[in-house]
């Protein structure tokens, strides 16, 4: 099975590398439209972090008086082709149309206009043809480093620093979604997930020779919001005594460890979990589970992500079900550290091109 992978591995970063010489080369184009773009985006699969770098470059350029759009694939939407999520007043649809992150970010950026698109361009020509008395000052293209056929002003790579990726190998052996020479692409880096307990040194170490701005980011949680009731309970410190014992915990996401961690920052004694694929389309017979597990531990509180939240929300009989159950979310906020004025510096030079 593993020389069967590593077959497979070498087979697909033989096309990736030769997509990407192709795309230097000019053979395949790029669209550069006259509305700057900033890419976010990872060179691994899953659990980097992306989305909260994404709400947090959307809030910068909104508090600094631009009009910004979201792009976005709409990662395992039900829908197809080009979608306006929001008009930057109000969002139009539910998470199972556009896909879990650009729902969530549709809702925490009122007055961001979002779309989505398998093909960015088209998303993108979209937005131009349906506001031209009100273009976007900036597209934040989402999850757009590998997406080559759209132009970007500022290229910023996040990078998960408990998991640096330069003893990785190629999906799908392993979790590179290019080789590690993709690197070279990048404008600045965004070591994400950084905690007080992680060793950046070998990785700065690697990404020294690039000779690239380094930024540093981590995530704190804020507190615990109701799905039904909107109560919301907060955490103000680090050191506060758990809040909770007897807690189940669950999510659908890439990085499962760093929620759990996430909860434990938060004051949360979790007893039991259930975590589910990337992006998982929750049934009748996971609720039934999770529900179950609260009655047969006695569980005073069932916790997960705000992406589970906004996917669960998006099916009414699914969330129905939940109603009379202890369910909440985290809430948490994005903070960026050391690095942090260079980030700033590059999102501001993109707008000015």
């Amino acid at each position: 099975m593993n020389f069967f992978r590593y077959l497979l591995s070498f087979i697909y970063g033989g096309a990736v590398r030769l997509r990407n010489r192709l795309y230097d080369r000019g053979v395949f184009k790029t669209v550069r439209f006259k509305i700057p773009v900033v890419s976010v985006g990872n060179l691994t699969s899953g659990g980097t972090g992306k989305t909260p770098v994404v709400d947090w470059i959307t809030k910068f350029y909104l508090s600094q008086g631009y009009r910004v759009a979201i792009v976005s694939r709409g990662y395992k939407r039900s829908s197809k082709g080009v979608m306006l999520v929001s008009d930057g007043v109000f969002v139009r649809v539910s998470s199972k149309d556009a896909g879990d992150e650009a729902a969530m970010l549709a809702r925490r950026n009122p007055q961001a206009m979002v779309a989505v698109a398998e093909k960015r361009a088209e998303a993108i020509r979209f937005l131009e043809a349906a506001f031209p008395n009100a273009l976007p000052d900036v597209i934040v293209l989402d999850d757009g480093f590998q997406h080559r056929a759209v132009h970007r002003d500022l290229n910023l790579l996040v990078i998960n620093a408990a998991k640096p990726f330069f003893t990785e190998t190629l999906l799908p052996h392993g979790h590179l979604r290019e080789p590690i020479e993709g690197t070279q692409r990048a404008d600045v880096f965004l070591l994400s997930k950084v905690t007080r307990y992680t060793d950046l040194a070998p990785l700065r170490q690697g990404l020294n020779p690039l000779n690239k701005p380094v930024a540093e980011s981590g995530i704190r949680i804020t507190g615990f919001r109701s799905f039904f009731s909107g109560e919301r309970i907060e955490v103000k410190d680090k050191s506060q005594p758990h809040l909770f014992t007897w807690a189940f915990a669950f999510s659908g996401i890439g990085d499962p460890q760093t929620f759990m961690q996430t909860l434990a920052q938060g004051g949360l004694i979790v007893e039991h979990q259930k975590h589910f694929p990337d992006h998982h389309a929750y049934t009748a017979a996971d609720i039934d589970y999770i529900l179950s597990e609260t009655v047969r531990h006695g569980i005073n509180l069932i916790i997960t992500t705000e992406k589970d939240y906004h996917r669960l929300k998006s099916n009414t009989e699914l969330f129905t079900l939940l109603r009379r159950a202890p369910c909440f979310y985290v809430e948490i906020d994005f903070e960026i550290g050391e690095g942090r004025d260079a980030i700033e510096a590059a999102l501001k030079s993109a707008v000015s091109v």
